[in-house]
């Protein structure tokens, strides 16, 4: 049911960080590969599956090659209002909270990854809380429905039903990703209400490309 697609490869230092040309050939790729694509209709008929792929931005990893560069050098979402980043999944970043402050302060919206996967970040609703006022803050769907373990599953879940994140993201690598996104959907649909579905998949999604931080 998505209509609209936002790429965000992987930036990492030493490993994987595709430059502006190559990300932005590989987005025109994929719109053309699924201007072909047609999908079934309840009534047994078939149309076309032409969902918007926006520009591309980039999930900025917190290491030396994001921390080397200088702001408005590494991929942001179209506007250059909001970056998506993520952490090391043991630990966090000193100094942080000054840090996103910062970026709060020069006009850019964090937007911080797959919370539910930093070790004990996610257990800590306090500190998490608070983070949550300096950044957006994401789930994903595959997680909610169990593709990352029973522990990691269990905490996104809780996340989601205390609203301590304000939106969520399908983390999709490719088709194989998809039945995890659904099983992270149906328990969505299945546990909170409709309002609130639609502001974390639709209006905190577009709220955030905006540079503004939603509110529950």
């Amino acid at each position: 049911g998505f209509t609209e697609l936002m790429p965000t490869p992987h930036q990492k230092a030493g490993s994987f960080a595709p430059d502006e040309p190559t990300r932005r050939d590989a987005a025109a790729a994929l719109r053309l590969a699924l201007a072909t694509q047609t999908a079934a209709r309840p009534d047994g008929a078939s149309e076309a599956v032409v969902p918007r792929i926006a520009e591309p931005a980039g999930e900025n990893l917190w290491d030396s090659l994001f921390l080397e560069r200088q702001p408005g050098s590494f991929p942001t979402y179209p506007g250059d209002r909001a970056f998506l980043v993520e952490f090391d999944l043991e630990t966090t970043p000193p100094g942080l909270e000054e840090r996103l402050f910062a970026f709060r302060l020069a006009g850019r919206l964090p937007v911080i990854a797959h919370v539910e996967r930093y070790g004990a970040l996610p257990r800590d609703a306090r500190r998490l809380a608070a983070l949550g006022q300096k950044a957006a803050l994401l789930v994903n769907l595959p997680s909610l429905g169990g593709a990352d373990g029973w522990f990691v599953k269990r905490l996104a879940r809780k996340l989601v039903t205390q609203q301590l994140v304000h939106a969520l993201a399908t983390d999709c690598h490719g088709p194989g990703d998809l039945a995890a996104v659904a099983a992270g959907l149906a328990w969505l649909r299945s546990h909170r209400a409709p309002a609130e579905v639609e502001a974390l998949l639709l209006h905190h999604p577009r709220r955030i490309l905006d540079g503004d931080l939603p509110e529950w």
